[in-house]
């Protein structure tokens, strides 16, 4: 097992305790990185003001540059760092922190509800069905919540799932050609859509008239508003289909309270294992001399190992500048979709017996088979 490889191995955890207690932070010569597995080295390199998300020199994935996926994506405040983006940032943030989780939690069952009439989701809740519904109402809820129109008569929830996939599956390392002109697509599609969308009732309208009287790019808006149905997919999918590994694993978790188990699977098998961070020029960090360039693999799921980050926020969330507001939202759209499965006969136990995980090198998600 390495760093990366643990990502989806069935039980990566005590390497992972191993290595925050023996190499918290190490230079991995045969990958290229250095890694931070300790608690204090994590948040170290978390809160470093030279630890960028990108590498300087490439703002962009090579493979989405010259692409509508690249041009989305060098607009996400959450892959930029510096003056630019904050007015945006400082817009953005206290909109998604303040978007009830409990509202949430009751859009997505009527969403479910929704989804549940459709035809092609009357059918029994095989593994292929499951992982339909895991990668779409987050998405769609989410797109609800804003304003959107993704809901009722008129309303393109399947296939708004569908193209944020698609995008948040072009970005990986992982993805090949087709994945990554696919992604493009659903780049293009996304914008357009979002364009046409009218104005509803969520706070979308008055973000757009905050950021337009800070004079920031109306494009820049729709790409970090995509960017938040891409933070609501492939994590929160993960999320809600590790809590249906421990249901179906643990005939106790049955008794606790849904909110409960979920919270203590982003901390104990949590969907996003790692982050990284790239030098911007030569600096100490945590007593080593690193150089410009160098890229830091942050296992965000070996700090888990020793507990949350301050007390309540699990890890998977992220710490310091960079760190997810959405953590209190993610969970209660995982805990709904759960729920959403489970009342329409998902079978946890049956689900447990027979899934992998989808091929990754940050997050953990199962796949059901």
């Amino acid at each position: 097992m390495d760093p990366l490889s643990a990502v989806t191995h069935p039980d990566p955890y005590p390497y992972y305790r191993e290595l925050a207690a023996s190499q918290p932070f190490f230079r991995h010569e045969r990958l290229g990185l250095w890694v931070a597995a300790g608690r204090r080295e994590v948040a170290a390199v978390l809160a470093h003001p030279d630890c960028r998300v990108r590498p300087p020199a490439q703002p962009v994935p090579p493979s989405l540059a010259g692409t509508a996926a690249g041009d989305l994506f060098g607009r996400l405040v959450r892959m930029n760092d510096g003056a630019a983006h904050a007015p945006l940032k400082a817009l953005l943030m206290p909109m998604l922190a303040g978007i009830d989780p409990d509202r949430a939690a009751q859009r997505s069952a009527a969403i479910a509800r929704m989804l549940a009439a459709d035809a092609a989701s009357r059918t029994a809740m095989t593994g292929d069905n499951v992982n339909r519904w895991l990668f779409t109402l987050p998405v769609v809820t989410v797109a609800d919540l804003l304003g959107l129109p993704v809901a009722g008569e008129g309303g393109k929830a399947a296939e708004v799932a569908q193209r944020v996939a698609a995008y948040a599956a072009a970005q990986s390392p992982l993805a090949d050609a087709q994945a990554v002109h696919a992604g493009a697509q659903a780049a293009q599609w996304l914008g357009q859509w979002l364009a046409d969308a009218p104005s509803g009732d969520g706070p979308l309208p008055a973000l757009r008239e905050a950021a337009h009287s800070a004079g920031i790019d109306p494009q820049a808006v729709a790409a970090n508003i995509i960017g938040l149905l891409v933070q609501a997919c492939e994590a929160t999918a993960a999320l809600a289909g590790n809590t249906l590994l421990r249901l179906g694993r643990g005939a106790s978790q049955w008794e606790a309270p849904l909110d409960d188990v979920v919270a203590r699977v982003a901390q104990d098998d949590p969907p996003v294992q790692n982050t990284r961070r790239f030098l911007a020029v030569d600096a100490q960090l945590c007593g080593h001399a690193v150089k410009a360039g160098d890229a830091v693999l942050v296992l965000l799921a070996a700090a888990s190992c020793s507990g949350p980050a301050d007390g309540e926020r699990a890890w998977t969330f992220g710490h310091g500048r960079h760190a997810c507001p959405g953590d209190r939202l993610a969970q209660s759209l995982a805990a709904a979709t759960v729920a959403a499965l489970r009342a329409r006969g998902a079978d946890a136990v049956a689900l447990a017996r027979a899934f992998r995980y989808r091929p990754s090198l940050n997050a953990r998600i199962p796949h059901f088979l």
